[in-house]
Formats: C-alpha cells, sequence, structure tokens
C-alpha cells in the first residue's frame, strides 16, 4: 500500500542576508509557544500536489490569530530589550517574527506570493487579490527605515495589525502555493520569498553575489566526483538555482520601477 503523503513539507535553509541569523523554526513551530488549544492533530492544509511534497516533512501546528498576534508581539518586547540600533533589532525581529508570518500567511495569504512572483519573474505580471503579501513586505521596508527605537516600535505595531486584519477578514483565502511550484517547483519556502521581498538592494546584490559563489563551488565539486553523484549536491544546487531566479528577477523589476 503507497504511504499516505504528507500534509506539509519545509526546506530547511534560509538565505543568509545581512546580519540575520538563521531561523531554527523554519517550516517547523517547535520553538514556538504552544496554548493548550494547539494539538499535532491540527498541522498546516494540504497545499501541493506535486513531486516537491515527497519531501522530509514536519509537521506544523497551526496556530490560532490570538497565538500569532502575542507571538509576534512576545518577539518585539524581547529584541527592544536588549537592542540598542534599529538596523539590530530590524534583523532580530525579522527573522525571529518568520515563523508566525509564515502562520499568517498560510492561513490567510491567497495569491499574494503567486501574484509577486509573477511580476519578479514575469513582468509585468499581475496584482495580488489577496493583499496581505505586499501589505506585509511593504510594512517591513518601513520598519527597517524607522529612525530610532520608538519609531520602530510604533511601525512593528502596525505590521502585527496587518496580520491582525487579514485574520479578521470574513472569509480569508489560504495562501496559494501555485506559481511556487509551477515556476520554482518547490524549492523555495514562503520565508525564503519573504525575506527576499522586504530586502533592500545592497541586500539583495550581496546575496545574489553569494548564491553565484556557492553554485560555482558545487559544479566544481560535481564536476571532480567520479562515478555517481551524491543527490544532496543537486538538491543544494537546483534550490540556489531557483533563489537566483527570484533574486535577479526582483532586482530587474525595481530597476524598471515595475
Amino acid at each position: 500500500m503507497a504511504k499516505k503523503k504528507p500534509d506539509d513539507e519545509t526546506l530547511r535553509g534560509k538565505p543568509d542576508f545581512g546580519s540575520a541569523k538563521p531561523n531554527p523554526t523554519s517550516g517547523s513551530m517547535a520553538a514556538v509557544p504552544r496554548s493548550s488549544s494547539t494539538s499535532l492533530r491540527a498541522v498546516a492544509p494540504e497545499v501541493s500536489q506535486g513531486v516537491w511534497r515527497e519531501r522530509a516533512y514536519v509537521p506544523r501546528p497551526v496556530l490560532t490569530k490570538e497565538e500569532v498576534v502575542s507571538g509576534l508581539e512576545t518577539v518585539l518586547r524581547n529584541v527592544l530589550s536588549s537592542a540598542n540600533h534599529t538596523s539590530v533589532a530590524f534583523q532580530e525581529v525579522r527573522s525571529a517574527a518568520l515563523p508566525f508570518l509564515r502562520q499568517a500567511l498560510e492561513q490567510t495569504g491567497g495569491d499574494g506570493v503567486d501574484a509577486w512572483l509573477l511580476r519578479a519573474l514575469k513582468a509585468p505580471g499581475r496584482r495580488a487579490l489577496d493583499p496581505l503579501f505586499d501589505d506585509l513586505v511593504a510594512q517591513l521596508v518601513r520598519l527597517r527605515a524607522a529612525r530610532d527605537l520608538a519609531q520602530f516600535e510604533e511601525e512593528a505595531l502596525k505590521c502585527f495589525e496587518v496580520v491582525r486584519r487579514a485574520f479578521d477578514l470574513e472569509r480569508p483565502r489560504r495562501f496559494s502555493f501555485k506559481q511556487m511550484e509551477l515556476e520554482l517547483e518547490g524549492k523555495l519556502e514562503i520565508d525564503d520569498l519573504l525575506i527576499i521581498a522586504c530586502a533592500d538592494e545592497n541586500e539583495l546584490s550581496r546575496r545574489l553575489n553569494e548564491v553565484g559563489k556557492t553554485m560555482e563551488q558545487l559544479r566544481d565539486q560535481i564536476r571532480d566526483r567520479p562515478g555517481s553523484k551524491p543527490a544532496g549536491m543537486f538538491g543544494s544546487f537546483t534550490k540556489l538555482k531557483a533563489e537566483m531566479r527570484v533574486l535577479d528577477g526582483e532586482m530587474k523589476r525595481r530597476a524598471a520601477g515595475s
């Protein structure tokens, strides 16, 4: 009997933009506080039928609106308790908030990433019917530009309010993975794309250079290995290739002012 496919999969490893720390909770909510109302029986909904669903996976509990928003507020309090500069605060908040923002997007994001990917990869693309992804990106950009920690806190709370409003929609639409699968074959995750979308030009350029160098190193390693080639190397290479395509497309989109 064929083994039943899991409801959701995750891909470990995030783009390391600037001083942002790798997110240990990528794909898994293991480090996220859970209330008694959250159980392993409630996992992320099935979102894809493609071959990339065959990856190893870790089920994620589905958090409620209250758990997502309170989690974001806790992240902000923890960061502001020790941060002494807005640039440091931004990197730490963005990294720690990703699991909660992903939950919000999966539950209410609709076609947000579909539309953004099409604009980056197949200009002029189209505008999203569901604005959460674009609204989050715009708010994160304003958060990065905060002049001081007081303004930073104000902008962060506005970002959390964007999430709260999305949950309060009468009929929110679950996140569409259509273009992530069609265009990227599921090689990147929501977190990866959110980081790219809110990155500044210096971050995009730096990351594009890092990806290019790593791909060259992998090419050399694959070429120099006799006999069978390890699947892990090919997997890493194709993931980086997908990321490079998105980085390059987003940089060109911004240069064109679209």
